[in-house]
């Protein structure tokens, strides 16, 4: 069942490409759940539209949603601005969601197409997280009316930095004290280069030689750009599964170098089911670079 799934998908993402490329429908659609209870889902933008678009409709169901009739009982979660390409939904369950983006121009494009703008598979938040944990209870904050003193003074700093004065604190002090005020922001740790080991070695020929010669010329000098064209070439030709879903790990990888996280997620995305852990690893840490 799954397998014609795909397949009935597959086909409908031929028949949009010679027959749907200039209608106002996002393209690429998915849904990729992460570590917390937010499930991110991904589009690509219609290219040179026929009609301006004036908003985009996102919608949520517990069933795959195959035709705009599903969607009249159906309120959209979401409504964004037409240059948007994503959205982090947030749920409190471990049920499976899937997703559909709607164009609107004059009215919504009425077209569900399975894959393109519509998720095929479900997504869901993983078992371990605690969804329906209650935020920490915040302390109750005390007013004081105008005049009155608090129990306890706050310290007084006289520091201003760039003033010519003599200071009533210590220089580890004043030091110390530049960066009161200034929110800092959480760094996640950025993931180093994998390189699979059927790569490290040159190939006497075929396509793994094809595949080499990229990363050689290219993706090992951290020329990305370069590699990324190259793949993207490479994964559009008759070469081998296994070839293939190396080049577009590498393709992911290029990607997330470059700082574009959620098209290295989608890369990483077409692969998953190849290399599950792997790849689940480049997801999540491409999710945690957008959300921090």
């Amino acid at each position: 069942m799954k397998k014609s799934i795909f397949i009935f998908a597959a086909l409908l993402s031929f028949i949009y490409t010679f027959s749907f490329a200039q209608r106002p429908i996002v393209q690429d659609i998915q849904a990729v759940a992460g570590n917390t209870n937010k499930i991110n889902i991904l589009w690509d933008l219609p290219l040179n539209p026929e009609k301006e678009i004036t908003q985009i409709l996102v919608y949520r169901d517990l069933s795959p949603i195959s035709s705009y009739a599903q969607l009249q009982n159906l309120s959209p979660i979401a409504s964004l601005l037409p240059i948007l390409t994503s959205y982090t939904d947030t749920v409190s369950d471990y049920k499976d969601y899937f997703y559909a983006v709607i164009c609107v121009t004059d009215e919504p494009y009425d077209i569900i197409m399975m894959s393109i703008n519509s998720t095929v598979t479900g997504a869901h938040i993983p078992s371990g997280f605690s969804a329906s944990a209650a935020p920490a209870e915040e302390k109750e904050k005390k007013l004081y009316p105008q005049g009155s003193l608090r129990e306890i003074p706050l310290p007084y700093l006289d520091y201003v930095e760039g003033l010519e004065k003599d200071y009533l604190v210590s220089e580890d002090a004043a030091r110390a004290s530049k960066g009161l005020g200034i929110e800092s922001k959480k760094t996640v740790a950025r993931l180093p280069i994998h390189i699979f080991e059927d790569d490290l070695i040159s190939p006497d020929g075929g396509d793994d030689f094809l595949l080499f010669e990229v990363l050689k010329t290219s993706f090992i000098q951290k020329k990305y750009e370069e590699a990324i064209t190259e793949l993207e070439k490479l994964t559009g030709t008759n070469i081998s599964s296994q070839t293939r879903s190396r080049a577009y790990f590498y393709l992911g990888e290029s990607l997330y170098m470059l700082g574009r996280y959620e098209k290295a997620i989608k890369t990483f995305v077409r692969i998953e089911s190849i290399y599950p852990e792997l790849a689940k690893q480049w997801i999540d840490n491409s999710l945690d670079q957008l959300i921090y």
